[in-house]
């Protein structure tokens, strides 16, 4: 049986590798485009933020089920912001111990739900070995010591001891690392200017020490980032970022004898998180939360979320999550952002419906599951309103989708992860949300919305003995990976 690598290449988009590959700028990329099944349109999961997505991927759910929101949202059992390490100042307004408890350590200990089941229980429950490398969601059964550099331990004040879950091969940069015959040799990607190994390099040093040490698991997912980190900054450069990437992967396919015996042995599955859109120049271009939210006590970061607050913002750029508290009113903070046309979507929860309005007007859509209108996933719908607010489609057999791929499942996840009340916001094209301290990208890139543009990846299979199912839907990798291993897999998730 062949083993499986997945690499998950961060805002890797259809069209740019496409590009590249035309180009002449991918020689890895290109070889195993041309021995594999490839998906253009493959929909991603809402929000399109990696933590969401990431446990969408290794548990095979939307975040209804698995209970990951976003990469920034609000516990309101604890009182508290959660973020999953994103943006310089958020970060230290909130406590650098405190963002990267939660990355290390909640994530997959306490915020993913235990009712699912990742990829890497499953396959170690069948008697094989998984790994992981470098992927924030990575639970498993075993459990692995984290060790601390000594600038990072003493930071965070030397407060994280505790150990983290994962599957047998687990690398989590040179923080957490695989019990292997040899380490990894020393380099410059190790360091704390490039992440202490989170970082494409070292992903790839670490896959190549595995394959060589003679202790492959029979799955293995890897993730690559650093395309996501330079689109944030110069999306103009897309084909050069990816060709980087790309030098990443030739380095992968000459640890082989050949490039034709990597796809013998293995079956290669690339796959991107979210793609990514251009934000305008303009200051115009993102849009201020705190003059829109002007007439409501709007919590300050970095403080204790007091009686007197009324709504907590939890920005995720192109998406934010708007949390009415004490007694703030979810119908007034709907209205007072909904005056703004640079807003493309809001929608929240009435009881069992998801209501959806568009910016800058009245114009509204509600949906709720168990209906008589099914989707091309298996999923069936009831609808009242203008569907035209999602840009729906009926056919008279099945609901269509296509400015908001996958729309109502996606957005049904958002919703429904966690039982508080919450208003979603989603940026129109060229825009993107501001707030107290959170990261913009003015003339950069940046993603986080329902909008095709962030929410179609493309999706690569080489060397598979199955095709994979289409309509495509990154959720539905976990299971597609289970049947390549003989694994026999749930039904598509609902």
């Amino acid at each position: 049986m062949k083993k499986v690598i997945l690499f998950l290449i961060d805002s890797m988009m259809p069209d740019v590798l496409e590009r590249c590959i035309a180009a002449n700028k991918a020689p890895g990329l290109r070889f195993l485009m041309e021995h594999s099944q490839y998906i253009a349109d493959c929909v991603t999961v809402f929000p399109t933020m990696t933590a969401s997505i990431d446990c969408s991927l290794i548990t095979g759910v939307y975040p209804d089920q698995h209970k990951i929101p976003g990469l920034v949202w609000f516990n309101s059992e604890q009182n508290k912001i959660v973020n999953y390490i994103n943006g310089a100042v958020p970060v230290h307004k909130l406590g650098i111990t405190h963002c990267a408890t939660n990355v290390l350590f909640d994530l997959n200990e306490r915020h993913l739900s235990k009712a699912v089941k990742t990829i890497h229980e499953v396959v170690e429950e069948h008697g094989l070995v998984s790994g992981s490398i470098n992927v924030i969601a990575h639970r498993g059964h075993k459990q692995h010591k984290v060790h601390m550099p000594p600038l990072l331990d003493a930071v965070t004040s030397f407060r994280l001891r505790e150990m983290v879950s994962g599957p047998t091969i687990m690398s989590m940069g040179t923080l957490v690392r695989p019990n292997l015959f040899r380490p990894v040799t020393w380099n410059f990607s190790q360091t704390a200017l490039e992440s202490y190994g989170i970082n494409d390099t070292y992903a790839i040093d670490v896959l190549i020490e595995v394959i060589r040490s003679g202790k492959q698991p029979q799955f293995t997912l890897v993730y690559l980032p650093e395309n996501d980190h330079k689109l944030h900054q110069s999306p103009e450069q897309a084909v050069s970022h990816l060709a980087d990437v790309d030098r990443q992967l030739v380095r992968f396919l000459d640890s082989f004898s050949s490039w034709e015996q990597v796809l013998e042995r293995n079956v290669c599955i690339l796959i991107s998180d979210h793609g990514q859109t251009v934000i305008g120049e303009s200051e115009d271009h993102n849009i201020s939360l705190d003059v829109l939210l002007r007439p409501f006590a709007v919590h300050a970061w970095g403080k204790e979320v007091t009686s007197d607050v009324e709504v907590v913002i939890c920005n995720n750029e192109r998406m934010c999550f708007l949390y009415p508290v004490n007694g703030g009113q979810q119908s007034a903070i709907v209205d007072a952002v909904s005056v703004d046309e640079r807003i493309d979507l809001i929608a929240w929860k009435e009881g069992e419906k998801v209501m959806v309005r568009r910016g800058g007007s009245k114009q509204e859509l509600s949906f709720w599951r168990n209906g008589k209108y099914p989707d091309a996933y298996g999923c069936s719908w009831e609808i009242e309103g203008d569907p035209a607010v999602l840009d729906v489609q009926f056919d008279g057999e099945t609901l269509a989708f296509d400015t908001y791929p996958d729309a109502f499942s996606r957005l049904y996840g958002a919703a429904f992860a966690q039982a508080d009340e919450v208003v979603i916001l989603t940026a129109s094209p060229g825009y993107e949300f501001l707030s107290e301290c959170a990261p913009t990208h003015l003339g950069g890139g940046s993603h986080g919305s329902l909008h095709k543009q962030d929410s179609l990846i493309p999706l690569v299979i080489a060397g598979a003995a199955n095709p994979f199912p289409l309509p495509a839907r990154l959720v539905d990798v976990k299971a597609f990976v289970l049947r390549e291993l003989g694994i026999i897999s749930d039904t598509r998730p609902q």
